[in-house]
């Protein structure tokens, strides 16, 4: 932190479980950290959610997919979502848990999940490529969050 800010002013508070669960559906984007032992990979993500799950949408651009690879392998996942509107307003929560990769009827039953938050990007400029929807799930078994709600 610069040394002329005060920290006092810019500390943050717990957010209760309730904040937490509104925070996250209200939100559709975040970045998905993944870990293959010591190394690690983060993804710019969009989900769905519903209270003790989040849903993902990878979008594969042919047979090799390190998300796919580092999702395999990661035990445990984190999901980051945060909300920054100024040094004194802003949001951040983490959710972590064990991702399972969706069955196609699986995957046809959360579309109205991913609907209800989520966002796809504009695919129409990737031509002929080899596209594929591949989904994940994590069971959030764990959460917390932090928020500064203050007046400048």
């Amino acid at each position: 932190m610069a040394d002329n800010v005060d920290p006092e002013r810019v500390r943050g508070g717990e957010m209760t479980d309730a904040e937490i669960d509104a925070f996250l559906r209200e939100q559709g984007t975040g970045v998905l950290a993944l870990a293959d032992g010591g190394r690690a990979y983060a993804v710019p993500i969009s989900f769905g959610y519903e209270a003790g799950r989040a849903v993902f949408a990878y979008w594969q651009f042919g047979a090799d997919s390190e998300k796919i690879a580092y999702s395999e392998a990661t035990e445990r996942a984190c999901l980051a979502v945060y909300e920054t509107n100024t040094q004194f307003d802003w949001q951040s929560v983490l959710a972590f848990g064990p991702l399972e990769e969706l069955t196609p009827k699986e995957w046809t039953d959360v579309g109205e999940l991913m609907d209800d938050n989520a966002w796809s990007p504009d695919l129409s400029d990737v031509g002929k490529r080899r596209l594929s929807i591949v989904g994940y799930e994590m069971d959030i078994e764990s959460v917390t969050g932090l928020q500064a709600r203050r007046p400048e």
